[in-house]
């Protein structure tokens, strides 16, 4: 990743009948990130991404919600953030 960007993870839960779509639309984003289905029964999914892309992954899941698909924002989340640490396991920008 350039420069001083570190992964992050948004946690999303969506309808379960929208994460092939929306996984095809990340992939075809060079370069945004990955999206990874957490449990496909609850719609639960996470897309990575570098933190110099966060921009344009809030573009891309605002299109979706404008497409008609109800995204809910769980949290987003250091990846490389140690175990441990005073901020693991919650929301770094407090969604």
């Amino acid at each position: 990743m350039p420069g001083d960007a570190t992964l992050l993870r948004y946690e999303i839960a969506v309808p379960k009948e929208s994460v092939c779509y929306m996984s095809w639309t990340v992939d075809a984003y060079d370069g945004l990130g990955i999206l990874r289905t957490d449990d496909p029964e609850k719609g639960l999914i996470s897309i990575l991404f570098p933190s110099c892309r966060r921009k344009e992954t809030e573009r891309l899941l605002s299109a979706f919600e404008s497409e008609g698909i109800a995204l809910k924002r769980l949290g987003v989340y250091d990846e490389e953030m140690k175990p441990g640490s005073p901020d693991d396991g919650g929301s770094i920008y407090g969604i």
